[in-house]
């Protein structure tokens, strides 16, 4: 795909021939991404009329706002080519665009272009930092401020649901080098009964902090990877005082500069 040729030919709902980003260009003027309702009427299923396809348009996209957004310099909303039915992708991406020379087809739920989030999870990521030393929580923010993605065919191998995972961040240095200060960590929240070798968040009243959990007798010694730091001891009596808030199952970490 080549951007070299500017949008500047496009008409209709482009208002007074802005500029849309260049993403969406390929030669010749044609947008291969995104597309309003106008450029979509009349290909493969979709109606002649700008008004019907504008209103199929919204029926598709409900529930995937992420596919469509308004176009740069005008009131015209343009959609993903993954939103549309096969035989409209075909019309659009053949070789003759703008002639169909097969009977249109009846919408299906199969895109050619697959949608971003048939592939990816977006696990949520709470601003929330849990300690590898004395333990911090942030809780005026409980809402994501961000989400990380992750391939689904990842978290089915790892049986994870990802309903059941969150991302905090490291603070700290006594986890290193296994966690260092500022690390992403996802955390599986349903594994909350520790096993022995295993990274747990634990909480504390209102403190947070991240070890490795070990059993000793009937108590729970949480372990720091820094050697600095020494073990701490938890006896049954106090244990009620603690929660396992879920497991560490993956450490994101930069590396350089």
């Amino acid at each position: 795909m080549t951007n070299d040729n500017e949008n500047n030919d496009l008409t209709d709902s482009d208002a007074h021939k802005e500029e849309t980003d260049q993403t969406s260009v390929d030669r010749g003027g044609k947008r291969i991404l995104w597309f309003t309702a106008s450029e979509l009427a009349g290909h493969g299923s979709f109606p002649t009329s700008d008004r019907w396809t504008r209103d199929h348009l919204k029926e598709l996209s409900a529930g995937k706002e992420h596919l469509c957004r308004k176009r740069k310099g005008t009131k015209a909303m343009e959609y993903h080519i993954s939103l549309l039915p096969p035989d409209t992708q075909r019309s659009l991406l053949g070789d003759n665009l703008g002639l169909v020379n097969e009977a249109p087809q009846p919408y299906s739920s199969t895109p050619i272009v697959s949608d971003f989030l048939d592939e990816f999870a977006l696990i949520p990521g709470y601003r929330i930092q849990v300690s590898a030393g004395h333990g911090s929580l942030n809780p005026d923010q409980l809402d994501p401020v961000r989400h990380l993605a992750f391939r689904r065919k990842w978290l089915k191998f790892r049986g994870f649901d990802e309903h059941e995972l969150a991302i905090v961040w490291a603070k700290g240095d006594s986890m290193e080098p296994t966690i260092h200060s500022n690390d992403t960590l996802v955390v599986h929240l349903g594994r909350n009964t520790p096993t022995d070798g295993h990274i747990y968040i634990f909480r504390n009243d209102d403190e947070l902090f991240v070890k490795r959990y070990q059993s000793m007798l009937g108590t729970w010694r949480l372990i720091s990877d820094n050697s600095f730091y020494p073990a701490v001891d938890i006896p049954k009596s106090d244990q009620h005082n603690f929660e396992v808030v879920g497991q560490v199952v993956h450490i994101a970490k930069d590396v350089g500069d």
